[in-house]
């Protein structure tokens, strides 16, 4: 579409410089038929002045139909005889175009017609007029081609081209290029659109846009809306590659949520059967014996106990989902909350057939932190360690201090967790689905994702060292305090 466009408004400045060279010829013809009807001077002496006064013209002859009656020349009077001989041939061999350019004059149009000439760098046009007696006559009016379209053409074809145009002409023969509007490099000549002059088809008209033309510019649109293609198609590429993967994550987190659903009911469950069970025998009065009432309510008692500690496990894990939970941050001794735990453990490690060993380092620098989420973060590790040992039931904790960091370590002599686990066992609900681990406890899949937010928050980090049946050791590590 934009190629066609583009030729048809080369044609028509090509039709533009056409039309006026056909335009000069039939002033040329107007005038002459004009001069002579007026009968103000003789023939010989209107010819004489119409071929001084254009210099492109170099001879003109005057017929009664096919006989030639006046020749005129600008030079070469040597050589009347032969030039009247091969212009009269001309005549006799284009017989039928003269009687019809003869017709339409009779018919009130006048046509320009051009005919071939064995002259070098000359054209020939002939055209019918009448004289002062009204009678059809042939004029030929011969040209020097170059002169003309230097002479006549050249200004015109400037005032067309301006800045915008190359125009050149060619030598339809032999291509050689014989004018140009602007002298300009070889390598940036590439006129491709040519026309016949109409008055002189032995030479044809070229035009080209100055700078790129329509086809540079339509190649290096095309190689642009390539690359733009190519670029988009990358896109589209990769933004299908991250939808398929968030549609994937977003499947197993649903499936996750399914699981931890089922996970969190099975143990809640638990708990409350028994807490159910003993509660019910207690208030029927089943149970004579103190010893064993004050057990059942023991039992109760830590059943409920382990029930809370699931349902605020759930809440912290809720607010930290949704962007709700907010930390006190104030000067802390790790010690101090490391003790407290275990001191509280200490019957629960007992109950559970655990030993323990605490190693705490005297005099850690302080760190700024959120006393109770750092003893979730501890819990929720210590809870791990119990639930998967194994055969060895031994735990050490220990605090210490390294490289700017204080830290907190919790060590057990379990299952351990396979390399390939290790990085994914934080992300929330995840569960190891195969193994020892699949099956040794239920858990929800919130704990240690818990744990990873919480040292977030407090710009610290948790570290896993684990092997397969030799056991796990998490590190909590919290930055110093500057001073």
């Amino acid at each position: 579409m934009i190629d066609s466009i583009y030729v048809r408004q080369l044609e028509s400045v090509i039709f533009s410089i056409n039309q006026y060279s056909d335009d000069i010829v039939s002033s040329w013809a107007n005038k002459l038929e004009q001069d002579i009807q007026n009968r103000k001077q003789k023939t010989e002496e209107i010819a004489r002045a119409f071929i001084n006064r254009n210099k492109s013209v170099e001879m003109l002859f005057i017929a009664d139909s096919l006989t030639i009656n006046q020749l005129y020349f600008k030079n070469q009077q040597d050589k009347q005889d032969t030039l009247r001989a091969s212009l009269q041939e001309i005549i006799r061999e284009n017989e039928n175009q003269i009687a019809r350019l003869q017709q339409y004059m009779d018919g009130g149009y006048r046509k320009i017609q051009p005919i071939d000439i064995d002259l070098p760098n000359s054209s020939l046009f002939i055209f019918a007029f009448k004289d002062s007696d009204q009678n059809t006559k042939v004029c030929g009016i011969v040209l020097k081609s170059l002169g003309f379209i230097k002479e006549n053409l050249g200004p015109k074809i400037q005032s067309v081209a301006r800045d915008e145009f190359y125009f050149s002409v060619f030598d339809s023969e032999t291509g050689n290029e014989v004018y140009s509007n602007e002298v300009y490099e070889t390598v940036d000549k590439n006129i491709k659109h040519k026309k016949i002059l109409w008055i002189m088809p032995d030479y044809k008209l070229g035009i080209q846009l100055k700078g790129e033309t329509i086809e540079d510019l339509v190649q290096k649109r095309t190689r642009f809306n390539i690359w733009i293609i190519l670029i988009i198609d990358l896109i589209l590429i990769i933004a299908a590659f991250f939808i398929y993967r968030s549609l994937k994550q977003e499947m197993k987190l649903a499936q996750l949520k399914s699981e931890f659903i089922s996970n969190v009911s099975h143990e809640i469950r638990t708990p409350l059967a028994i807490i159910n069970m003993y509660s019910e025998t207690l208030s029927m009065n089943r149970i004579k014996d103190e010893s064993k009432k004050k057990e059942y309510y023991s039992i109760i008692n830590t059943e409920a106990n382990r029930l809370s500690g699931m349902v605020n496990k759930i809440l912290n894990f809720s607010k930290i989902d949704s962007g709700k939970r907010t930390y006190k941050f104030i000067e802390t001794d790790i010690n101090e909350i490391v003790t407290q735990i275990v001191e509280t453990y200490e019957h629960h490690f007992k109950r559970n057939g655990f030993t323990y060993n605490f190693s705490p380092k005297e005099n850690l620098p302080k760190v700024m932190a959120d006393g109770e989420a750092i003893t979730d973060a501890i819990i929720n590790l210590i809870d791990n360690a119990i639930k998967y040992s194994k055969d060895d039931k031994q735990i050490d904790i220990s605090t210490g201090s390294i490289n700017k960091n204080v830290f907190v370590e919790v060590k057990d002599y379990g299952l351990g967790i396979d390399e390939k686990y290790q990085k994914m066992i934080f992300d929330k609900f995840y569960r190891i689905t195969d193994g020892d681990l699949a099956h040794k406890a239920k858990g929800s899949g919130i704990g240690l994702s818990i744990v990873k937010h919480i040292m977030e928050a407090h710009k610290g980090s948790v570290k896993l060292i684990s092997k397969v049946g030799k056991g796990s050791t998490f590190v909590l590590n919290f930055p110093i305090i500057k001073t």
